[in-house]
């Protein structure tokens, strides 16, 4: 009970980093505890995927006849998971890739939010994509992506820092077998196998970048590839089904 209670704990303070939402009474958290956080964020991706999924299921719902009723749907799944994180992936990627473009060539650029705008481009065109092959696997696809993508920075971490310790890895990856699983039932092996293999891909180019990097990489570039992982989720589902 007393490790449960721990755990427990540790959700909630990893919810209250990733997300608005709040539970339990606030209290002083040490820099050991933030730490040993880490391990539930995909837990805290839970949270948000099915809040995304309920929006999207009622948005779907409620514009079925119509030919746009996918892409709405998106929409609307994509701006309440933004409003429950406070765009907070959102704007890290936007400030990574400005990072990356200024330290290339000095100067103003517009690459971060061009970045950002073809990234929601691609998530909402992906999702609708889904939609439109399997109403039930885009639900499915949706819950994992926002679950799986979130153990993206914690692998990226212990890799690149060290600071990680295994068993954060390992927490992180037990909140993401359900959700992998709800998938296999829902969109079959194909489609489970090329979104994991497409997000440890994209994983994988990010890790290839960051290694590139004169310095370590901080938090706006892990919560980055969070969202750079989520959208490789999306594609390698779609490409399954």
């Amino acid at each position: 009970m007393t490790a449960l209670r721990e755990h427990l704990n540790l959700f909630t303070v990893a919810l209250h980093r990733a997300t608005v939402l709040r539970m339990g009474a606030a209290a002083e958290v040490d820099d050991e505890a933030l730490r040993a956080s880490d391990a539930h964020l995909p837990g805290a991706g839970w949270v948000v995927g099915l809040a995304a999924c309920l929006v999207f299921a009622l948005a779907g719902l409620a514009l079925r006849a119509s030919p746009w009723g996918a892409a709405v749907a998106a929409v609307a799944a994509t701006m309440a998971t933004a409003a429950l994180t406070r765009g907070r992936g959102e704007g890290a990627l936007l400030r990574t890739v400005e990072g990356l473009q200024a330290a290339a060539t000095p100067g103003p650029s517009g690459a971060g939010t061009l970045a950002l705008m073809l990234l929601l481009a691609a998530k909402l065109a992906l999702l609708a994509v889904l939609a439109s092959l399997s109403e039930v696997a885009v639900i499915a696809a949706l819950f994992a992506g926002q679950v799986v993508s979130r153990l993206a920075p914690l692998l990226l971490a212990r890799s690149l820092h060290g600071d990680v310790p295994a068993r954060c890895v390992q927490v992180g990856a037990l909140w993401c077998a359900l959700p992998l699983l709800l998938l296999l039932a829902a969109a079959g092996v194909g489609a489970l196998v090329l979104a994991v293999v497409a997000a440890t891909l994209a994983c994988y180019g990010l890790w290839r970048l960051a290694r590139r990097q004169a310095g370590p990489v901080d938090r706006d570039f892990l919560a980055a590839a969070q969202q750079a992982c989520e959208v490789a989720f999306y594609l390698g589902a779609a490409v399954g089904l």
